[in-house]
């Protein structure tokens, strides 16, 4: 069996914390989930976001063009891919509070939830992915993201390789 497929989820990100079950990855204390008002600017009615599908394979081959400028790619755990494809890059808004649904090729759908802008300008946001053929969510994790700045989940299986799913918050502002 390949050594990536017991990666179960990954987050990448410069800069931000990752929450997994409620507890923090970056050892900074998890916080609740519910929205609050002093969180976000009263402006943001929504928030634009895109979704990177990435269909990646340990075999040789060539790295979608696309992939270029996201350098998490080219670090590990991703860098043992040795082909990338973009499948589809969906965009949405994101909604304070509200789920986003984003179909993915393996017939599962994955659901994003903003759920807070923060007061330094970053995005707390939800993300969960329906079980094969069932309707509920298992809470996969949460994360603080600047904008601009892509995290990834990864390891459900697809056409021989591993979906790699990228979401990007904001991706026209570029963080600092």
């Amino acid at each position: 069996m390949s050594c990536i497929r017991p990666l179960l989820v990954v987050a990448v990100l410069l800069g931000s914390v990752v929450h997994f079950g409620g507890v923090a990855a970056s050892g900074v204390s998890a916080q609740g989930s519910s929205l609050a008002r002093s969180d976000r600017a009263s402006t943001i009615s929504s928030v634009p976001a895109e979704v990177v599908v990435v269909l990646a394979k340990e075999e040789p081959g060539k790295i979608d063009p696309q992939l270029k400028d996201m350098t998490a790619l080219r670090r590990p755990p991703f860098n043992s891919f040795r082909s990338m494809k973009v499948l589809s890059r969906p965009k949405l808004k994101l909604v304070p509070g509200k789920d986003a649904l984003v179909s993915l090729p393996n017939g599962r759908k994955m659901k994003l939830t903003l759920l807070r802008v923060m007061p330094d300008g970053r995005y707390k946001v939800k993300v969960a992915i329906n079980r094969p053929d069932k309707s509920d969510y298992l809470p996969l994790l949460q994360v603080v993201a600047s904008a601009g700045d892509p995290f990834f989940v990864a390891g459900q299986t697809y056409q021989g390789g591993t979906l790699v799913v990228g979401v990007i918050v904001d991706p026209k502002k570029t963080a600092q």
